[in-house]
């Protein structure tokens, strides 16, 4: 029974000193310092628009079609008799954001604070006092 208590007692001492990630982070950190320098990374946003096409209709005395283009923009004018019909067809749009964010390799968190690990030995504690409660009863 003493030598359990001592196993118990000793894992969890254990379990409580042992190196801490920050510790190996440090270690990390001498070897190769540039794993903590921020990496910028390029969000790239793509804007689509679509087609939209027009149409107008006015009234005139002559027949005629012209057909106009400028900047990708297709104009197509046709005079039937008494009606003048207008068709434009815009090409879709492509808009490209890029964006340079810095983004840190490394995010630190915060250790237990002293309140915090009191409790976990308490708790620990408990733990241990209830397995060598319940083993006695059933010895």
């Amino acid at each position: 029974m003493r030598g359990l208590w001592q196993l118990i007692v000793g894992t969890t001492l254990l379990m409580l000193t042992s190196c801490s990630a920050s510790y190996h982070l440090k270690r990390a950190i001498a070897k190769d310092p540039t794993i903590v320098k921020s990496q910028p990374v390029i969000v790239d946003t793509t804007v689509i628009t679509p087609i939209k096409p027009s149409k107008g209709t006015f009234i005139i005395n002559r027949d005629t079609s012209l057909t106009f283009e400028q900047n990708g923009v297709k104009t197509l004018l046709k005079v039937v008799h008494d009606t003048f019909t207008v068709e434009v067809e815009c090409p879709p749009d492509t808009i490209r954001i890029q964006k340079e964010i810095l983004v840190p390799k490394v995010v630190y968190q915060e250790k237990l604070s002293n309140f915090d690990l009191v409790k976990l030995v308490i708790v620990s504690l408990i733990i241990i006092s209830l397995i060598a409660f319940f083993r006695r009863l059933i010895n």
